[in-house]
């Protein structure tokens, strides 16, 4: 009876115990928040759905608060204390205008990805006077520009003009145009666009002389090589815009639809315009916004007239030949692009809420909103590094409303990361990247996520002939380490009839730059993108061709370097080995096959490696970011196993991811084990939980031992 007591008591202490914890971290919890100054005394739930059956990743959705939703009195004059999270995660956001005198207010809200046809629940919350503004346009859009300063982003931009059209920034304002006959004037984008985009402008236009006319304005996409072979434009003309039309071009091909509807605003009234450019069906399709809403007249369906291909955006003036002088221009007040979808989510703002008023279903989000902002894990209660935003440059760190933007970037650059202490380390000669286009990211952001996931080199896909516009990026990189090959003929194939030329030409291009240039290239890699079966001697000797002109015209520490698909013909390997420093393998999945761990990737480009090892040359392996990785961890530790597995082998010089873009959505995998609030506390509870079921499987031992010598006793009494 006394063991049995012992061991009841054991067990009430360990629960006492275990209660007694569990209070203190509320209380930890509740003081953590407190000195923190977490002081948002209102909140709302925002409902986003999902129509068009499709799972979205990235995609702004617009909020729209009036009277009837929300309560204005409670937040700051100009909005700068809103935030929104969704499953403690900090979402980047850009208001779009904030009218108190009238209560309007839209936001658009990025949100990191919105499962097909379900609803997701967001926290809006607010009543902070002390928060600083967090509206960013640039982190909630693919493409966006405000033109501050008082010139044009040449960084992002390009511009052309001919006879005395110019192109001019002031006051947050730029202004495309054409002022007398013949004038043009064009502003195009750097970075290039898929479809399932919509490009929106707010501007107007400004007629300054006595033609009523106007200028002629553009407003569209245009192919990222050859505007001449793709082209999607908006056109307005005469007064009031009265004219507007829609044409598209398709492999050189036009569709031209002129006076489909009409501006109608006044000169000098500010609207917004924004070209749909989208799939829905299989089918491709465009459609015109003015001020957010559809205008079916423009709508325009086909397969045969709208590309698909990734195209620049753009905004053209240009004047009647026989225009009167001061013709007008095009002023724009800013410019996005978004993803689009034809049938888009929708948003309902419900249940306001504040300090007294908060609901029993939404007590759980409003709480870990704070929690999370704060740096404090939410099922833990401990305090931890900010949670890393697929949708953001790096992560939510830079999103705290406590901490200056700018000091917290001087901060992060000071200390490492959680990628930094999460990723396996591993020594290689070459670690490396694709991106697409250097122009969408923040170049600090994209320098710290590389540093902090061991990326040393980048492989730059250029598509344009225009090798210059690069030229101030490679320099940037350069300064901080960073090594930069431009990847060319990636979407040509030169084996085929005619592609030589091409080929050649781009080529020339690139040796041309990398000769004049500031800042050359590291290094020419080369797209072999062959369909030639394998035997054929025209694959051979196109690709031969340019591989040793590279090699007899390229000049100083410029490496010359061969990218190859999976079972790549053999013979050809050991053509073009004596005019190559190294080669890249894709190691891409086909249809129904994974390449997602060290033994399936090693299997797959075995054939390359022993092709490339007898010839003594060396290769770099790069990897498909698939569905099959979950996060930048899983990522990683493929690259590590990789270097292990080639530790020794000459022919193995560095790994390589094949999209930046894809990479960095993945989210940085979280350490699985939860942390108890109360140092030491954990292995206390561990110890007395063991010594409660020592004693606990004591007691039915020993019960089991009563139990049978009372059966004994009893067969004796029997007998």
């Amino acid at each position: 009876m006394a063991k049995r007591s012992t061991v009841y008591g054991i067990i009430t202490i360990f629960f006492i115990l275990l209660l007694a914890g569990c209070a203190l971290a509320t209380a930890d919890d509740t003081r953590a928040l407190s000195t923190k100054g977490n002081s948002w005394s209102f909140s709302q739930e925002i409902l986003v759905t999902e129509n068009a059956g499709k799972t979205l990743e990235g995609y702004p959705v617009p909020v729209s608060l009036d009277s009837t939703n929300f309560n204005f009195s409670e937040a700051k004059s100009d909005g700068s204390d809103i935030r929104f999270s969704l499953e403690n995660r900090t979402l980047n956001y850009w208001i779009e205008t904030w009218d108190l005198e009238n209560e309007k207010a839209l936001i658009w809200v990025k949100i990191s990805s919105l499962p097909a046809n379900k609803t997701s629940k967001i926290l809006m919350r607010y009543g902070n006077p002390e928060a600083e503004a967090m509206s960013s346009g640039e982190k909630t859009f693919d493409f966006f520009d405000s033109f501050e300063g008082s010139s044009l982003n040449y960084l992002i931009w390009n511009a052309k003009n001919a006879g005395g059209g110019l192109v001019k920034v002031k006051n947050g304002s730029c202004n495309v145009a054409a002022l007398k006959a013949y004038d043009s004037s064009i502003i195009y984008s750097k970075a290039s666009f898929d479809i399932n985009s919509m490009f929106v402008v707010k501007r107007m236009k400004v007629t300054t002389g006595m033609d009523d006319r106007g200028p002629i304005l553009h407003q569209g996409f245009m192919d990222q090589i050859d505007d001449r072979k793709n082209e999607i434009k908006h056109e307005t003309e005469f007064a009031n815009e009265s004219r507007v039309g829609l044409e598209t071009t398709y492999m050189k091909e036009k569709s031209t639809f002129p006076d489909l509807t009409d501006v109608s605003v006044p000169e000098e009234e500010w609207y917004t315009s924004g070209i749909a450019w989208y799939e829905e069906n299989d089918t491709r399709q465009v459609s015109w916004y003015k001020n957010g809403i559809r205008d079916s007249k423009m709508d325009f369906v086909s397969n045969d007239s709208i590309t698909d291909s990734p195209m620049h955006i753009y905004l053209y003036a240009a004047s009647y030949r026989d225009a009167s002088d001061n013709t007008g221009y095009m002023a724009v007040d800013y410019v996005l692009v978004r993803k689009f979808v034809g049938t888009e989510p929708t948003v309902k703002v419900v249940s306001v809420q504040g300090e007294d008023k908060v609901s029993s279903d939404s007590d759980f989000e409003n709480n870990s909103g704070n929690i999370s902002e704060l740096g404090v894990d939410s099922e833990s209660g401990a305090l931890s590094e900010p949670q890393v935003t697929p949708e953001s440059e790096l992560s939510s760190k830079a999103d705290a409303p406590e901490v200056d933007s700018q000091a917290q970037e001087n901060l992060n650059l000071n200390k490492p990361s959680d990628a930094e202490s999460l990723f396996p380390e591993y020594d290689v000669g070459l670690s490396g990247i694709r991106l697409s286009s250097p122009y969408g990211y923040n170049f600090s952001a994209l320098v710290e996520e590389l540093d902090s996931s061991g990326i040393d080199t980048i492989f730059l896909n250029v598509m344009s002939e225009d090798l210059w516009q690069y030229e101030r990026f490679v320099k940037m990189a350069h300064e901080e380490g960073i090594s930069v090959y431009a990847l060319i003929l990636e979407g040509v194939n030169c084996t085929e009839k005619g592609a030589g030329d091409t080929c050649q030409n781009f080529l020339d291009t690139a040796l041309d730059y990398n000769e004049k240039s500031l800042a050359p290239f590291d290094g020419i890699a080369i797209y072999v993108n062959s369909s030639v079966q394998e035997g054929s001697k025209e694959c051979e000797v196109d690709y031969k061709v340019l591989f040793e002109t590279a090699s007899k015209e390229v000049s100083g520490n410029v490496s010359i370097l061969a990218s190859l698909p999976l079972n790549y013909n053999a013979s050809q390997i050991e053509e073009i080995a004596p005019f190559v420093d190294s080669f890249i393998i894709r190691a891409y999945p086909r249809e129904n096959e994974k390449l997602s761990t060290t033994p399936e990737i090693v299997d797959s480009v075995a054939l390359e490696m022993g092709e490339i090892r007898g010839a003594g040359s060396k290769g770099i392996i790069e990897i498909s970011v698939g569905e099959d990785f979950k996060s930048k961890v899983s990522i990683q530790e493929l690259l590590s196993g990789l270097v292990d597995y080639y530790s020794g082998d000459s022919a193995f010089f560095g790994v390589s991811i094949s999209d930046y873009d894809a990479y960095k959505a993945l989210p940085v995998e979280e350490s699985k084990e939860k942390k108890f609030p109360i140092s030491g506390f954990k292995a206390l509870i561990v110890l007395l939980g063991g010594v409660g079921l020592f004693a606990l499987l004591k007691m039915k031992r020993n019960k089991i031992k009563e139990n049978l010598n009372e059966d004994g006793k009893n067969e004796q009494e029997k007998s």
